[in-house]
């Protein structure tokens, strides 16, 4: 076994773009790092959908019980259904993972993977530290009043198995969930973090909302946090690529059609309007990329 992972956690309704995501992953990784879906629901093809990707090179792997004895007494008492425990679950991953693994690699199930992954499995985190990069937040901030942060993105972290803060960060949210501002995860992750935060270049973890500032070619992670998502259809600021990607991956398989879900054709046709409407702001504005968002992908950063 590696020593180093790419892992996914993900609910059945999340598990289509997880796996394209995982899939990508596969592609621009080394084969020296493992691809890993945690799945923390019970799916009914799952033996099914385990044989098709370990074709591909990425690991399935059912996580029900494991993340249930972390996380379960949890669910019904502080989640009360609006947490997902697999959105809660990169806080426990060291109870979860095998122990060969010391340099693990989390992402959310809403990336997608567009160059190599290479200097970032390089990287090495050392013990006690992570890297993570800013949040849509944080990036808005600077470019509306200038002001730097240093608030991360919990989507996309890199972390040494030993001394992980993860823990800490969940005991957090079950004594003082008021102190994660509605963040949960990450809002317990920036408050506990202190000096073991590394940040590293927003091009690991960049946030879809500036795609139109950006040239794609400089990014290796994009993030499509917050909704409409591309597995939806192509709205501003992305383009026709990325949403086709999705639409190859049903293609290729009815396993994986199987786990497509879509939206109403009332929200669809919410989604195209405002994504109308930006794009012809975006036309009149002439946005360029941005050299405060350009900023953000070079400098002194480890990785």
């Amino acid at each position: 076994m590696n020593n180093q992972c790419v892992v996914y956690v993900t609910d059945v309704e999340y598990s289509f773009p997880t796996i394209l995501s995982a899939l990508q992953a596969r592609k621009f990784a080394s084969t020296a790092t493992d691809i890993c879906v945690l799945m923390s629901e019970h799916l009914d093809n799952f033996g099914e959908l385990k044989g098709l990707l370990a074709m591909s090179g990425v690991e399935l792997i059912d996580a029900t019980a494991a993340l249930q004895d972390s996380l379960g007494k949890l669910d019904g008492s502080h989640f009360q259904g609006r947490i997902s425990v697999s959105t809660m679950a990169k806080l426990v991953l060291c109870q979860v993972l095998p122990a060969d693994y010391t340099q693990i690699i989390y992402l959310d199930g809403d990336t997608q993977i567009v160059s190599n992954l290479a200097e970032l499995e390089n990287a090495v985190a050392p013990e006690g530290k992570f890297f993570a990069a800013r949040d849509y937040t944080s990036i808005n901030n600077l470019l509306h009043t200038g002001r730097d942060s240093h608030y991360f993105n919990a989507g996309v972290l890199k972390f040494h198995r030993n001394g992980w803060i993860g823990q800490e960060a969940l005991e957090l949210f079950v004594k003082n969930p008021e102190a994660c501002e509605g963040k949960h995860d990450q809002g317990a992750l920036n408050y506990v973090c202190g000096s073991s935060l590394i940040l590293v270049s927003n091009r690991w973890n960049f946030p879809k909302q500036f795609l139109h500032l950006v040239n794609m070619s400089s990014l290796s992670i994009v993030h499509y946090m917050a909704h409409p998502k591309p597995w939806h259809g192509t709205f501003f600021p992305w383009s026709d690529a990325e949403s086709q990607v999705y639409l190859d991956l049903r293609k290729s398989h009815p396993v994986y059609d199987a786990l497509y879900r879509g939206i109403t054709f009332d929200r669809k046709m919410l989604y195209k309007y405002r994504s109308i409407r930006e794009r012809i702001k975006h036309a009149l504005q002439k946005d360029k990329p941005n050299p405060r968002v350009q900023s953000l992908l070079v400098g002194d950063y480890v990785v």
